[in-house]
């Protein structure tokens, strides 16, 4: 039986780095909230490798010649396992990925705010419709 062997074995590998997968998650969560650059990057680098890794053992469980005993006991246990783990990771990445989009809401609204606040002068209309500069820091203010 050591084909079985060999699937309870791919069953360890895939749970091991579903749980790899969980931990780069986590830390990726707290790299965002903490607006930590340098350290998502590292983290996406290592997620990818991880994820490529996740989908080969995937692949080679699939065309396994034994796969069918992968529904049966003792490995249906290990695979509800690497399941659960895996709707786990898809979870928490959603939510990563809604903070992603607040995160870069957010930069987006200060990269506005600070191209108004650079712009000494803005356009406005005067009271004939027509288009005129003023200053909107006080530039003009004569005491």
């Amino acid at each position: 039986m050591p084909q079985a062997q060999d699937l309870e074995s791919m069953l360890k590998q895939q749970t091991a780095t579903l749980g790899r997968l969980l931990s780069l998650i986590d830390a990726e969560t707290k790299a965002l909230v903490e607006r930590d650059a340098d350290t998502l990057l590292q983290l996406a680098t290592e997620k990818q490798r991880v994820l490529e890794l996740v989908a080969k053992v995937d692949k080679s469980l699939a065309e396994h010649p034994q796969k069918m005993q992968l529904t049966q006991e003792p490995l249906a246990t290990q695979v509800d396992k690497a399941k659960s783990l895996l709707a786990e990771c898809q979870q928490k990445n959603q939510a990563n990925g809604k903070l992603i989009e607040l995160c870069a809401a957010s930069v987006n609204r200060l990269a506005q705010a600070l191209q108004t606040s650079r712009n000494v002068n803005s356009l406005t209309y005067d009271g004939k419709g027509k288009t005129s500069t003023i200053a909107t820091l006080g530039n003009d203010l004569e005491a």
